[in-house]
């Protein structure tokens, strides 16, 4: 098998670094971020974010042009990617801000945190074993007792009532595993 290495001393000519093109042409890579973006303010921040990606890759230019035409290529890009970003949440904005303007009552806010909660407990209860999550359901929801759960079901009076404990402590780790995050 036949295999070149690849003479990266080529690719070092002319003495090409990141250092030397940011502090040469900065100024030049903001005016264009911020022509792309039509706002100065987030230019720079652009032009960084550009820089930090680079230096954080291993990049061999030939020459300062092919540096420079794919930093304009990355910055072009990463503009367009802010702008599309604040598009979306300019969207998000508009279409929440009826709901944010009206002021959410106390009883309201308890209201939707009760809500929010059965919500939590009903996905627990799906995360049951079938059997177990039939017991439990039977228990809290039909409020039927230990013994007629196990007639019901014919099964003994302390499978019935392991199967309650075990969907207990599941439902309290499930649940706070969501009230601790």
């Amino acid at each position: 098998m036949n295999t070149q290495s690849v003479n990266t001393s080529l690719y070092q000519k002319g003495d090409i670094s990141l250092e030397r093109i940011y502090g040469k042409y900065r100024n030049s890579f903001i005016r264009y971020a911020g022509k792309v973006l039509s706002d100065e303010f987030y230019a720079e921040d652009v032009v960084q974010d550009v820089f930090t990606r680079l230096f954080q890759q291993t990049n061999y230019f030939v020459s300062e042009m092919a540096a420079l035409k794919c930093i304009y290529i990355a910055i072009y890009n990463r503009s367009i990617d802010m702008l599309r970003h604040k598009q979306i949440v300019q969207h998000y904005e508009t279409a929440h801000s009826d709901k944010k303007r009206e002021e959410v009552s106390i009883g309201e806010y308890n209201e939707l945190l009760t809500k929010e909660f059965f919500i939590i407990v009903e996905n627990g209860i799906d995360t049951l074993p079938p059997k177990c999550k039939q017991i439990f359901v039977m228990k809290s929801r039909k409020s039927l007792s230990n013994s007629e759960i196990s007639n019901l079901l014919g099964l003994s009076l302390r499978t019935v009532e392991n199967q309650v404990y075990i969907a207990r402590n599941v439902l309290q780790k499930y649940i706070d595993s969501y009230l601790c995050s």
